[in-house]
Order: C-alpha cells, then structure tokens, then sequence
C-alpha cells in the first residue's frame, strides 16, 4: 500500500497509539496537539509507546495548531481529541481542508460523526470505534495498557465505503486490527453502554469503577443506568440480545480501580463528554419515549458540576493575574 499523508489531532492515548503505528509503517503523519511540552518531548526524544507494547516513532511532522494542516491538505484526518472539544476542532479547520480530505470520528459517545458530517459532508467522514486505550505517562509518552481487536470503521454514505475499507486495511497492516463495517452505529452504541453504565456514577461521587460496583446504592445506578441504555438502544434499532446485560456486568467488574475519563475531568475542572454520552442517551430515550430518569438526572448534576468546575477555574485564574 503506498504510503498516505495522514494527520493525527490529539496526541492523548487514542492519537499518540494510532500515531506510532501509522509511523512504524512509514506513513507520513503530521501529528497536532496543543499542548507545547508534549509536542516538543517528541520533536526531540520521540514518541515512546510502553506497556502492551515498546514502539519509539520519530513522527516527522509536528503541530501545535490545526490550522497548519492547511499547508500540507492530509488524505486523511483522524481526530483523537474529546467530544467536548469537537466544536474548537470544527471551528480551526479552513475550507481547502475541508473540501478536499477524508475525516475519521477517533471519539467517546454517540453521534460525533454526525456533528462532523453536518460541516463536512457525510460522504467524506467516518467513524471509528477503538477498541485499545492507554495512559499518558508523561509528555511523550504513553502507557498502553490493553487492545481486544479488532476496531471498528465504518461509513456514512456510501460514497465513503471505498475510503473506509483503505483506512481499515492500513491500520490493519500498522497492527491495529480494524474491520470496516456497514453497521458502525451498532458498535458505537455498544461502547457507549459499557462505558455510561460505570461513568457517570463515578463522575459523580469520586469513587472508582470498582467501588461504584461494589457499594450497594452506587451498584443499584449502575443496574438502572444498564437497563434504561439498553432499552434506549433497543428502541433505536440495536438490540444486543440476550445476556447482554450480564455481559456488560462482567465487563465493567475486569476494569477493576480504573477511574473515568469523565470523572478525571470535574476533578481537573474541565469540559466532560457528558453531551455526548449520558446526557444523549437520555435524549433518545425521550424521543422514543422510553423512560430513563436516571440518566436524566445524573446529565444534569454532571452538568451542574461541570459548570461549577468551570467557574471555579476561571475565578483562580482571574485571581491570579489579578495578584501579579
């Protein structure tokens, strides 16, 4: 396969593994992130990937801004940052960018790509569901800690199914097994259900994965929360069949003391993917008329915390430069 220019934006977990294989593979990637000690530990030491796997990639092309992208036009743009943070990346991108490359959704939640299509064009936007994660060590480097392939990509229109079939073959052939998938929506839900089941309980009380199973009260959310997405995903279309529950019990149970990405994010005061993942279950559940008052309620409160969180941080700021 000849090698393709490819753009990475978001050197977190998801971005800096697909980075290093794609580079291994000698591919062209222009890697952006806008964190400036990250993007410079890698121009000069590299991008260290440990853990599962030792990969040390010298990535040939590094941004900190999306708008650089501009100057080279990618074949193809995965975005690898929060959901959250969709309308930033939407909002750097400029036009010959736009008309001219293949983007791929690397993101948590429900309905990412959609949000993309709208600017884009459905027929020049994918969807990616990952299947490995990792954790940043530190500027440079990432830790990953687990992989069960294969990914999944798949198509809007079917004027990106050819394009989509490349991507899959090229991340295939970079070792992360991917297949490509008329059914994308299925997984992305699938996903979704796992991880909304455990995050938002833990979002909101501070506990672990592990302790949020464990305590009774906190265990009885996470059953409600299963049964309500379960449902909710069922009236859209994507019944997972029986047992799945069970599964997603016994899913959850092996992740241990991991603690949430959205639970990481209220306690550093940031912006959480709550739109895209409780707060959107809830809101199909309510146009299929399914009742989901708990994942209702516990969007709000994330919501409500995340404002807060968000408040806070401005005024320290403000103090701050007040101060010097």
């Amino acid at each position: 396969m000849n090698p393709r220019k490819l753009a990475v934006i978001g050197a977190g977990p998801v971005g800096a593994i697909l980075t290093a294989h794609l580079c291994s593979q000698g591919h062209p990637v222009f890697l952006v992130d806008s964190w400036k000690e990250h993007i410079e530990q890698i121009r000069s030491e590299g991008l260290r990937i440990t853990g599962r796997e030792n990969i040390l990639v010298r990535p040939a092309h590094l941004y900190g801004s999306i708008e650089a992208l501009a100057e080279v036009v990618p074949d193809f743009v995965f975005i690898c940052t929060k959901a959250c943070d969709l309308d930033n990346v939407l909002g750097a991108f400029r036009e010959d960018l736009t008309s001219r490359a293949v983007f791929v959704s690397v993101q948590n939640g429900i309905d990412t790509e959609q949000v993309l299509g709208k600017r884009i064009g459905l027929a020049r936007v994918l969807r990616a569901v990952i299947t490995y994660g990792g954790v940043l060590v530190g500027p440079g480097e990432i830790r990953e800690t687990f992989f069960n392939p294969p990914n999944y990509l798949g198509w809007l229109d079917e004027r990106g199914k050819d394009c989509c079939r490349e991507i899959a073959e090229l991340m295939s052939a970079a070792g992360l097994t991917t297949e490509a998938t008329p059914e994308i929506r299925k997984y992305v839900w699938k996903k979704a259900i796992l991880n909304s089941c455990t995050m938002a309980p833990a979002a909101v009380t501070g506990m672990n994965m592990q302790e949020v199973i464990d305590f009774p009260p906190t265990g009885q959310l996470v059953e409600l929360l299963l049964q309500e997405s379960i449902a909710t995903a069922a009236a859209c279309g994507f019944d997972f069949g029986p047992g799945f529950d069970e599964y997603v019990k016994e899913f959850n149970k092996r992740a241990g003391p991991h603690r949430p990405s959205m639970l990481v994010d209220l306690e550093k005061r940031r912006r959480t993917e709550n739109a895209f993942v409780i707060r959107r279950i809830a809101e199909y559940a309510e146009q299929k008329g399914i009742p989901a008052p708990v994942h209702r309620t516990l969007a709000n409160i994330i919501d409500a915390l995340e404002k807060r969180g968000l408040e806070l941080d401005g005024s320290n700021a403000s103090a701050k430069q007040h101060k010097s």
